[in-house]
C-alpha cells in the first residue's frame, strides 16, 4: 500500500474506522457503521460517484467482516491482497 501501512489499515477496519484511499485514479471510501441491529462495512466509490455502495457486508453486533472484504473480487476480479500494492492511503 503506497503511503500507508497495509496491516494499520486492515486493523483499523476491524473497528470500523473510516478509510479513504485511491485505487487507479479512483477515490474509495470505507467504514462501518452500526444500525438495524447490526454492523455493516460499507466501501463507497467517490470519485467518480457511484449510485450506490460498492460492496456492502452485515455482521452481528461486535464485528465487521473484514475478512469478506479483503476476499471479494471487487478490484478488477481481484481481492484487496491481490491489488493492495497499487493502492494509495489517503487523508481527504
Amino acid at each position: 500500500m503506497i503511503n500507508g501501512n497495509v496491516n494499520e489499515f486492515i486493523d483499523g477496519l476491524h473497528y470500523g474506522d473510516e478509510r479513504i484511499f485511491m485505487y487507479k485514479g479512483q477515490k474509495f471510501f470505507v467504514q462501518g457503521l452500526t444500525y438495524d441491529g447490526c454492523n455493516h462495512l460499507l466501501l463507497d466509490r467517490w470519485e467518480p460517484p457511484a449510485d450506490d455502495y460498492i460492496w456492502k457486508k452485515e455482521s452481528p453486533l461486535g464485528s465487521y467482516d473484514v475478512e469478506a472484504f479483503l476476499a471479494a473480487p471487487i478490484w478488477d476480479g481481484r481481492t484487496f491482497w491481490e491489488a493492495e500494492k497499487e493502492m494509495e492511503w489517503v487523508d481527504d
